[in-house]
């Protein structure tokens, strides 16, 4: 079963706060209103950032923003940075080994129809719907 990890669901919650601000927001404030770890909040910010999800600004007036083009971003690209291939089964896993590999004939149907169809219903919602 696909399950979000922390730093998705933690990251949403910070995209969510930051929706509707038209200035740079603190961390500290980010991290007051959200009642999140600021250590692990920094880590999701600075990979949303990499990302280009949210913009950054260092000093006294700095914080994070909401990158105006995030209007274009889909679910599917906003789990890509932290969930990577998006598997929904130990199948997807180039490393692990199935005991029972010869005698599966799902695994097909897993791995191509399944996967195709999620991923492609993931690539029509956009980010900023989801976000309320």
């Amino acid at each position: 079963m696909f399950n979000i990890s922390k730093q998705s669901d933690y990251g949403l919650l910070m995209l969510e706060y930051l929706k509707d601000k038209k200035d740079y927001i603190s961390l500290t404030e980010i991290v007051e209103k959200l009642k999140l770890p600021k250590r692990f909040l920094a880590r999701i910010a600075s990979k949303l950032v990499s990302a280009r999800i949210l913009l950054s600004r260092e000093g006294k007036v700095g914080g994070y923003l909401l990158n105006p083009e995030i209007n274009s971003l889909t679910l599917y690209d906003y789990l890509k940075v932290f969930e990577g291939d998006l598997a929904l089964t130990k199948c997807f896993d180039k490393d692990y080994q199935c005991q029972w590999e010869k005698n599966c004939f799902h695994k097909k149907f897993f791995n191509h129809k399944l996967r195709n169809a999620f991923i492609e219903n993931l690539k029509k919602e956009k980010l900023l719907k989801i976000l309320g």
